[in-house]
């Protein structure tokens, strides 16, 4: 949902005299650009802080329009989260939306693998990686490989497959024994059979988890706009009458 933060150039900096009448809109023009690029540093930092080893696809994903829109009597700029998610498959503006103290819920986000599992009709279940599991491969940043998303959606999806999902854990009368050995119940997930072994890869569970609020994106602008922005137009005003 888009939030608009709005100033007056008089309130901010004081009734303008004729000579800086003529230069504030040149002088709001530089100010509003510095002004983006740095909020979006401190929203990167932001995130770098509060977050668990962020990729980096996640630390670049504050944006702003390199275009400042003109109106009479008004100049505005448009600040906002990478809503494309391109090969990565999920969108930073949609997986980060849960975590943002500005956001009504902290559901955490269904994803392009959950979506896909519901659309061949798998399960409808929320799906969570298993990222200490055995047969999970893990990137650099403990998070399974996206290359394994593909493959367990194309496998499980297919007869005798050794990728196997079971929505409402193992069946009656099955054989399946857990990673650690145990026969008996599975819970439900996806599992990679091995022998009659059965390692987990997601677990599934009824109701998508809660996710903890880790970012404040409005706060974050807001602060940025009252501690900084009158200090950069004036910057910028002095700048142009010199």
């Amino acid at each position: 949902m888009a939030r608009s933060i709005e100033f007056d150039v008089e309130r901010l900096l004081g009734r303008l005299n004729i000579l800086e009448g003529t230069q504030i809109r040149y002088a709001s023009r530089r100010a509003l650009t510095r002004f983006a690029y740095e909020t979006r540093q401190q929203l990167i930092r932001d995130m770098a802080s509060n977050f668990d080893n962020p990729v980096n696809f996640t630390l670049n994903s504050p944006r702003y329009d390199k275009n400042i829109i003109e109106e009479p009597g008004a100049l505005s700029l448009r600040l906002f989260i990478n809503p494309d998610g391109g090969s990565k498959g999920n969108s930073p503006a949609s997986y980060l939306y849960p975590t943002d103290r500005s956001s009504p819920g902290n559901e955490v986000y269904l994803t392009r693998f959950a979506r896909g599992l519901r659309k061949v009709g798998v399960t409808t279940k929320f799906p969570v990686p298993y990222k200490s599991g055995i047969k999970v491969r893990r990137n650099a940043y403990g998070n399974m490989m996206p290359s394994q998303y593909n493959t367990v959606l194309k496998a499980v999806q297919k007869s005798g497959s050794t990728i196997f999902a079971l929505p409402n854990g193992n069946p009656p009368g099955s054989s399946y024994g857990s990673a650690r050995g145990k026969k008996g119940f599975l819970p439900p997930g996806i599992y990679q059979r091995e022998g009659r072994l059965a390692f987990l890869l997601f677990a599934l569970l009824d109701e998508p988890p809660s996710v903890a609020e880790k970012f404040d994106y409005l706060g974050t602008v807001q602060q940025m706009s009252t501690s900084l922005l009158p200090s950069l137009l004036r910057d910028e005003l002095n700048k142009a009458l010199r």
